[in-house]
């Protein structure tokens, strides 16, 4: 697996550092455990930043969300229960827990990540073959780490491994691939807008 797509370096700094949301940090960690470019970023950001911290006086550590900065070492919060394990699994997920996959629309399906701490909503997302997704923006933040398969869209084609960093900007129409499908984690923050008549149509029915 050789990720093209990878997280920005001032994401990556952010999620070294501590200050992402946990849902967005969960994203990060499942992306970074799937890529070992990212893996040496992420060593080479922490060094710099044990070389700064040796440098600065000591302060008193504040409480925080939990760090899932390393990936697969995540720690489980009292209020979530690890899941079963499932082949295939990115390892950092295992100890928070996962809902049931149910059908949201035709050959796309979802489930939900238990992540108490998160302001993001964080979730499974897995589409058959050949499906394309509405054309739609976010009035927020949708962070995605292919799990397997792929998809494309006008930013780029995203497969196993990648990471997927949208913002309000961008606009985009996800056509998955026509034979592997695709399954994806995702932390999002506001809401999926939909574009054009049609969308305004589903806009109703769709809650993510």
């Amino acid at each position: 697996m050789s990720a093209v797509h990878r997280p920005s370096d001032e994401t990556l700094a952010a999620f070294v550092a501590g200050q992402l949301d946990e849902g967005l940090a969960l994203v990060v960690a499942c992306h970074v455990e799937a890529d070992p470019a990212s893996r040496q970023r992420l060593r080479d950001l922490q060094a710099v930043q044990g070389a700064l911290l040796d440098a600065a006086d000591p302060v008193a550590m504040a409480s925080g969300p939990r760090d899932v900065r390393a990936a697969g070492q995540g720690s489980r919060s009292p209020a979530s229960a690890p899941s079963a394990p499932e082949a295939g699994m990115p390892q950092v997920l295992r100890p928070y827990g996962l809902g049931p996959w149910r059908s949201i629309g035709i050959k796309v399906a979802m489930r939900r990540v238990v992540v108490p701490d998160a302001e993001a909503r964080v979730f499974m997302l897995r589409a058959g073959p050949g499906i394309a997704l509405p054309h739609h923006k976010h009035s927020g933040l949708e962070w995605a780490t292919i799990l397997s398969g792929a998809y494309e869209h006008e930013y780029g084609r995203y497969a196993a491994g990648d990471f997927d960093e949208a913002d309000s900007s961008h606009v985009h129409t996800p056509r998955v691939d026509p034979v592997e499908g695709c399954t994806c984690i995702v932390a999002m923050t506001g809401n999926v807008l939909f574009q054009g008549w049609l969308g305004r149509l589903l806009q109703p029915l769709v809650r993510l």
